[in-house]
């Protein structure tokens, strides 16, 4: 319910299916990234044709690319959405949040805000009016 467009989830689902949008550049633009990385594919060994630049180009992206989502599982439109697009089941991990206990989330707190032995280096930033609100 919180996608702004659910056309996005279309993109999103094949991006993680296959690794690309289809029609997402331009013949021109298209053209120029495979100009781009044609030294690439030849010094990993490659033939410098279209297909194998463009493979290239999109498999490097997929590489590198991470994409993160949070929705929420209550109702029915996470399960239609999985059905809809089946990238977000078979291509993704899901992990499953579910309420924290107190003494756990005191602790973390404490961890990454505290000022005793043992917190984080990078604790000592916090100013410590903002630490007294946080951390008892």
């Amino acid at each position: 319910a919180h996608v702004a467009e659910e056309g996005f989830l279309e993109s999103i689902n094949n991006i993680l299916s296959t690794g690309m949008v289809p029609a997402l550049f331009s013949d021109e633009e298209r053209e120029s990234i495979i100009n781009q990385v044609r030294d690439d594919v030849t010094r990993s060994g490659g033939l410098g044709s279209k297909e194998n630049c463009w493979r290239f180009f999109v498999n490097r992206c997929s590489d590198n690319l991470h994409v993160v989502l949070a929705m929420s599982p209550v109702g029915e439109t996470l399960r239609t959405r999985c059905r809809n697009f089946p990238g977000l089941v078979n291509s993704a991990m899901i992990d499953w949040y579910l309420p924290w206990p107190q003494q756990a989330l005191e602790a973390v707190a404490s961890f990454f805000l505290g000022s005793e032995k043992g917190a984080h280096p990078q604790a000592a930033m916090i100013p410590p009016a903002q630490k007294a609100a946080v951390v008892s």
